[in-house]
């Protein structure tokens, strides 16, 4: 016998009608746009929801990726222009690479060119401001759940880990390590779509700049919502 009367996908659908409705979630709000697994190159969470400013909402982009171009996004600046040469140097990859990077993302908009082969961040400013949770849902196997959501704060500001009302007691031993890595631990009953949060995420920044620019160029520009 099934030890639960739906399967984690249905757990999912569920969550995800929660995540939509017009009722904030308790703890954590509202969230702009909602993804459901996006990779995000070092993990692929079961939900990413962003928050921004209404009056600075978050730019768009199309067929942009790579963590080569993440990378060279993720060394810019908004007023300190960083030159080519630097930006091959600093990356770690060839300057053929660096020069695509930045044909693609000037493309978008997203940086600006100036003189002697010196680039800024333009629009892609706001994707530096924009909040990102990530939720990572799991019916059981809370060592597993624990390991997923770590890797989450690579690109992040907040993690929080989603699972049966039933499961949370699972959790006991790992709170000294969710509380280290300020994971937040939440109970979502399916049938209800109640949500109530056990342990409060942390607000963080996220641990790789890097990282955090994949994530989001793959949101804006390939991301599911």
């Amino acid at each position: 016998m099934a030890r639960f009367p739906y399967s984690e996908e249905e757990m999912g659908d569920a969550f995800l009608r929660r995540l939509r409705s017009r009722t904030a979630l308790p703890g954590l709000g509202r969230f702009a746009r909602v993804f459901r697994e996006v990779d995000c190159e070092r993990g692929q969470p079961d939900f990413v929801g962003l928050s921004f400013s209404q009056r600075r909402p978050l730019p768009s982009g199309h067929s942009i990726s790579g963590f080569a171009t993440a990378t060279v996004l993720s060394l810019l600046k908004a007023e300190s222009p960083r030159r080519l040469e630097y930006l091959v140097a600093q990356s770690g990859f060839g300057r053929e690479a660096v020069v695509s990077a930045l044909r693609n993302l000037l493309g978008q908009g997203f940086i600006e060119r100036h003189v002697e082969d010196s680039y800024t961040l333009a629009s892609a400013r706001e994707l530096f401001d924009v909040d990102v949770t990530a939720f990572e849902l799991k019916l059981c196997g809370p060592r597993r759940a624990v390991f997923q959501a770590q890797q989450y704060s690579l690109f992040a500001h907040r993690v929080v880990i989603v699972v049966p009302p039933s499961e949370v007691k699972g959790f006991r031993p790992y709170l000294p390590s969710l509380c280290r890595w300020g994971i937040g631990l939440a109970r979502f009953d399916s049938a209800t779509r109640r949500f109530h949060l056990s342990l409060v995420p942390q607000r963080t920044i996220p641990v790789s700049r890097q990282h955090q620019a994949y994530a989001l160029l793959r949101l804006v520009s390939g991301g599911t919502a």
